[in-house]
């Protein structure tokens, strides 16, 4: 059992949601299995990630936004608690060897210190082995590496990184499984820095796609629309939402910039196709190994496209750069290898999540839609696109259900909160099925949302704004699949139905009281929004 945890990867990144970026072994997952267009994530890493492994909403398990900057709550504590028993804890009861290779942040930067507390780290938290880094991101040649549970040097070499590594240590592991015992199940989670910033990739693959985005972001997020609407990905009646506010045209950018943006997309797309290459070497070890058949592999991104570095972009760090326009041309060769660490301009971020509006961190389609794909040759028989609506939370229950594993009541003497998560099988086994879950709220930094029977409310909160002052739109998804039409005016009622229960969701979750943003990510998300169009 395998789960794959891409980084803000947006919805329209890969082949089989529309882009034009090569992907086939990503591809050739979601052609022998399902593709899902309506997955739910929670617009932000951690959150996601403390979801899928629990099986809870992130909030019930301290998860309520990235660890740290604990404001005196349960739900903002930053680490899951013993009564929330992760997926790793479960399956290493019942026989399981556990691994983990890649990106983990569900700890708090001070637990990640040489003498802080290691409860939270992923050996403590079921998983036998772990190779990879703690935080929210790292440098793709030069990452801080964990090992078990220490830190060691980064390699040395010329030809390093990270993304390779990974999955080196993830066959490396499964293979010692296999040796030691060819009838031992196995669960791997293999998390990627990728495509989170910095966009760091070896520079034969940035030269693959040069020239493919001299068009421009418009251009570009308007093909991918095309596409899946000719791929049936989205509905046929799917509108595509107007340009974000603050974005810029294309067309209405100086020639320099054009030239500097475009590369910054040709690097993010080499990056893209350099993920799917390791992704590759996987599906082959676990093909030329006698497993892949009988083995779960469900591939999700954590949220929407990245929209940090703002309209310039960042060149030299990922975030707070102050390289110019300019600059960046000048050093332009040098962008995605090891002397810089870019993000790409917040526009690029709205392409990444096309067809939707807005992007990571957002409550609208663009930050919590992101693409979930599920393979298993063996179990899978009516492959195909998927409409229901599902949430990360629902895909732990799915493999104890399908395992036949009970959510335990109690581990190691702690009683355990139940499971929040419904199971998919039935949609495994029929596109027609209904799904695990009618209603699922959202809150990150103050916005909210909630979904219910077909009908979606959302309120952006403006940091430092009083929450009764916010501004709620009104959705109807099943009749508006990208969120183009209000309804609030129209349907008053309906729209107090939606608020109240998110209300009810929010204490039943523990997301309550309702907070602003710490300091920092209020800077961080003001810096964003105050941003203004050219």
């Amino acid at each position: 059992m395998v789960y794959i945890v891409l980084d803000d990867t947006g919805f329209g990144d890969m082949g089989c949601y529309g882009s034009s970026v090569s992907t086939p072994n990503i591809d050739s997952l979601a052609k022998g299995g399902l593709l899902f267009n309506n997955f739910q994530s929670k617009a932000v890493c951690s959150p996601t990630r403390a979801s899928l492994l629990t099986g809870r909403n992130a909030h019930s398990v301290g998860m309520k936004e990235l660890p740290g900057g604990d404001q005196g709550y349960p739900h903002t504590r930053g680490r899951v608690p013993a009564s929330a028993a992760n997926i790793a804890q479960i399956l290493g009861r019942h026989g399981y060897s556990t691994f983990a290779s890649g990106k983990w942040h569900l700890v708090p930067r001070e637990d990640m210190t040489p003498a802080g507390d290691r409860t939270h780290w992923p050996l403590q938290k079921g998983f036998d082995r772990f190779h990879g880094f703690l935080s929210g991101w790292t440098d793709q040649y030069q990452p801080d590496l964990v090992v078990d549970n220490h830190a060691v040097p980064a390699p040395e070499r010329a030809d390093y990184h990270f993304s390779e590594d990974i999955v080196d240590q993830a066959i490396a592991m499964l293979s010692g499984n296999l040796e030691a015992d060819s009838e031992k199940p196995f669960f791997l989670l293999l998390a990627f820095g990728a495509t989170h910033a910095p966009i760091q990739v070896p520079r034969r693959y940035i030269e693959r796609y040069q020239g493919a985005f001299d068009d421009g972001w418009d251009a570009v997020r308007e093909r991918r629309y095309r596409r899946q609407l000719e791929l049936g990905i989205i509905p046929s009646g799917a509108r595509l939402p107007p340009r974000n506010p603050g974005d810029p045209a294309w067309s209405d950018l100086s020639e320099t910039e054009r030239r500097v943006y475009a590369r910054f997309m040709e690097a993010y797309a080499g990056f893209t196709e350099h993920t799917d290459e390791q992704i590759g070497r996987l599906i082959s070890f676990l093909g030329e190994s006698g497993q892949f058949d009988n083995t779960l592999i469900v591939l999700i991104s954590d949220n929407g496209g990245a929209p940090e570095a703002g309209v310039k972009g960042n060149f030299a760090r990922s975030y707070g750069d102050p390289t110019t326009v300019e600059e960046m041309h000048e050093r332009l060769d040098e962008l995605g290898g090891r002397g810089t660490q870019p993000l790409y301009p917040r526009p690029w971020a709205m392409a990444s999540s096309a067809p939707f509006k807005y992007y990571k961190l957002w409550p609208f389609n663009g930050g919590v839609r992101t693409p979930m794909i599920v393979s298993w040759p063996d179990r899978i028989r009516r492959p195909g696109l998927r409409e229901q609506f599902v949430d990360v939370i629902d895909i732990t229950p799915t493999v104890l259900d399908y395992l036949g594993i009970e959510a335990p009541e109690a581990f190691d003497g702690v009683c355990q909160m139940p499971m929040h998560g419904g199971s998919m099988r039935a949609a495994f086994d029929d596109p027609a099925a209904p799904a695990p879950r009618d209603t699922q709220f959202f809150e990150l930094w103050g916005s909210r949302g909630i979904y219910h029977r077909g009908w979606k409310a959302v309120a952006f909160h403006t940091p430092g704004a009083d929450f009764e002052s916010d501004h709620w739109e009104l959705y109807n998804v099943e009749a508006d699949f990208t969120e183009t039409t209000d309804l609030a005016t129209q349907y008053p009622e309906k729209l107090k139905e939606l608020q109240d229960l998110w209300w009810i969701e929010a204490e039943k979750n523990g997301a309550l009281p309702q907070l602003e943003a710490i300091p920092m990510r209020q800077r961080t998300y003001n810096q964003i929004l105050a941003e203004p169009a050219r």
